[in-house]
C-alpha cells in the first residue's frame, strides 16, 4: 500500500492520524511516516485497512452495489461465481475496495519477484 492510498483510506473513513492511530494501536508520529512515504505500511496494516474501509463502504449503502440473483439456484458453485464475476467484471475493477487489493496483491507479486531475482542473482554470482 502506498503512502497516499493510506491517506485517502483515512480521509473516506473520516479519521484524523490520531483516531487512526489510536485504532491501528500505533502513534500519531507513525502514521505520519507512512503518510508521508518515509515508512514502509506493513502489510497487515494494509489489510486491516482494506477491511475497515470494506466495512465502510457496505455500511454507506454505495450506489454501485453488484447483487447476484441466486433465487432460482439450489446450490451456489464456485463456477458460477466466476462467472458473475467475469460477467460483472467492469462494475467489480471500479469498485474501491476492489482497486486496493489488486494493488495490492500487485505489489506483494512484485516484491516477491524482486525477492526471487536477488536470490538468483547471488547464487550465479557465488558459483
Amino acid at each position: 500500500m502506498e503512502s497516499k492510498e493510506l491517506k485517502e483510506i483515512r480521509k473516506t473513513l473520516g479519521l484524523t492520524q490520531i483516531e487512526l492511530a489510536n485504532s491501528l494501536d500505533v502513534s500519531s508520529r507513525t502514521i505520519q511516516l507512512w503518510e508521508g512515504g518515509k515508512q514502509k505500511i506493513p502489510t497487515a496494516v494494509a489489510q486491516v485497512l482494506l477491511q475497515k474501509i470494506s466495512i465502510h463502504q457496505s455500511k454507506e449503502n454505495i450506489d454501485n452495489n453488484i447483487s447476484m440473483d441466486v433465487s432460482n439456484k439450489e446450490i451456489l458453485s464456485l463456477e458460477d461465481m466466476i462467472n458473475f464475476c467475469l460477467r460483472n467484471k467492469k462494475e467489480f475493477l471500479n469498485h474501491p475496495s476492489i482497486k486496493l487489493l489488486i494493488d495490492l496483491n500487485r505489489k506483494e507479486a512484485a516484491a516477491e519477484l524482486l525477492e526471487k531475482h536477488i536470490i538468483l542473482r547471488n547464487n550465479k554470482n557465488n558459483n
